[in-house]
């Protein structure tokens, strides 16, 4: 992050920049209202999905939906702590929330297709080990973000590498989890369960794709996030700000995006009502 500390003169207060350049409120208020609803969408399929692992994601989208109100409010002063602190948080800690989410989901579609013996990893584990994983990478970035509302210059700097610490953290975490789900769709591919072979049609491996998108886009969001945080004052990742509307708004969007076009739900309440019918013959 490239936000210059200057100290004061003649025995005036020292005083932070915060951007090296003045945010765009147009762009901000863009994707303030692409993330508002594309939330609203994500909500309102909650309920015939009967989605509530998508809660997660949902919060997800109110953070970035208020984090780039913040970026436009900060268009009025890029000297403001206020507005700064308040995107800088949100935006940040959105990314945990979707990627709890995509880690429930395959747990669900593991269980509603019968398929517990071909995964690598048990599914109550599997969605426990990595959501609690998430939960550290969220409570990292949102520790590392907090201190630096300070405005000290000593505290940010320590956030600045806490927040770095997580992220780093996080694409470990994503590399591992498409690592199993890749496991599990091969083994899926190669030992059909009853259900599959009895429904071939039923397209569950689009859905698959979904989530190996989904933490592409994620993975390549927090790498991004990654060479910012780490990267030296005066780079471009730091001073030009289409940065962080190409590789973090946009991105964020397209995920949301992806799982609602392909929302998990569809298929789980159709593998269950196939069951179902299996089971009672009719």
């Amino acid at each position: 992050m490239d936000i210059v500390f200057h100290p004061g003169k003649n025995g005036t207060d020292p005083w932070v920049e915060f951007y090296p350049y003045t945010p765009s409120a147009t762009a901000g208020y863009a994707f303030m209202g692409i993330f508002g609803v594309s939330t609203l969408v994500h909500i309102v399929l909650m309920f015939p999905f009967r989605a509530a692992y998508f809660i997660p994601l949902v919060l997800g989208g109110v953070c970035e939906t208020f984090g780039y109100y913040g970026r436009a409010w900060s268009h009025q002063s890029r000297f403001d702590i206020k507005s700064w602190s308040l995107q800088e948080m949100l935006i940040l800690c959105a990314p945990p929330l979707v990627a709890a989410t995509v880690y429930m989901v395959l747990g669900r579609i593991i269980r509603s297709f019968g398929a517990e013996h071909l995964s690598s990893m048990r599914p109550k584990w599997l969605t426990f080990v990595f959501v609690m994983n998430d939960v550290l990478c969220f409570c990292t970035q949102l520790g590392g973000a907090g201190v630096q509302v300070t405005g000290d210059e000593k505290v940010m700097k320590i956030g600045k590498k806490v927040v770095l610490a997580g992220l780093i953290f996080s694409l470990v975490v994503f590399a591992w989890f498409i690592l199993i789900a890749a496991k599990f769709h091969r083994r899926l591919q190669q030992n059909p369960t009853p259900l599959l072979s009895q429904n071939p049609d039923l397209p569950w491996q689009r859905y698959m794709w979904a989530i190996y998108i989904s933490c592409l886009a994620l993975m390549v969001r927090n790498l991004v996030r990654t060479i910012q945080f780490g990267a030296g004052q005066k780079t471009d990742v730091n001073t030009k700000e289409v940065y962080i509307y190409v590789f973090d708004a946009f991105l964020m969007f397209f995920t949301m995006f992806v799982l609602t076009i392909y929302h998990p739900g569809r298929l789980i309440k159709k593998a269950r009502r196939l069951t179902k019918t299996d089971l009672t013959g009719e």
